[in-house]
């Protein structure tokens, strides 16, 4: 009995070391595997996700596994391009697309410009402005 509770552990251990491993598998050479999807999706490490998702996942990765660049897979169009560079630069990570056995870079967008300064805005607290009052007619 206490042979196959070990037994039974052993195989639990394994099967979640093997799964852990699994899971990262699309982290080559410090970089982040994303494959191109239809529709503007992306896949990494068997998920289909949109962009906000993968900046997400990205981010992850770079806390936790600390990758240092994002590769998209053949096959991305521009848009996908723009997107995995953009991702890339906010995350200060670089970013390449797979070309044949190479990886090409993928340019990062510059840093866009400066909102324009607000001269004196107006104090508020969250709630909309009080009505004036009104003026009392003259002679009364």
């Amino acid at each position: 009995m206490k042979t196959k509770i070990l037994r039974a552990l052993a195989l639990a251990l394994s099967l979640l070391a093997a799964g852990a491993a699994f899971a990262r598998s699309d982290i080559r050479d410090g970089n982040a595997m994303v494959q191109p999807v239809k529709g503007d999706k992306y896949s990494i490490d068997g998920a289909i996700m949109g962009k906000a998702e993968l900046y997400g996942y990205i981010g992850g990765l770079r806390d936790d596994d600390h990758i240092t660049g994002i590769v998209l897979k053949r096959g991305g169009s521009d848009e996908q391009r723009r997107v995995i560079g953009s991702i890339a630069k906010t995350l200060g990570l670089k970013s390449f697309e797979q070309a044949g056995g190479d990886l090409k870079e993928i340019p990062q967008p510059e840093r866009p410009a400066a909102a324009p300064a607000i001269d004196n805005p107006p104090a508020t607290d969250g709630q909309a402005p009080a009505a004036a009052p009104a003026e009392e007619p003259a002679g009364h």
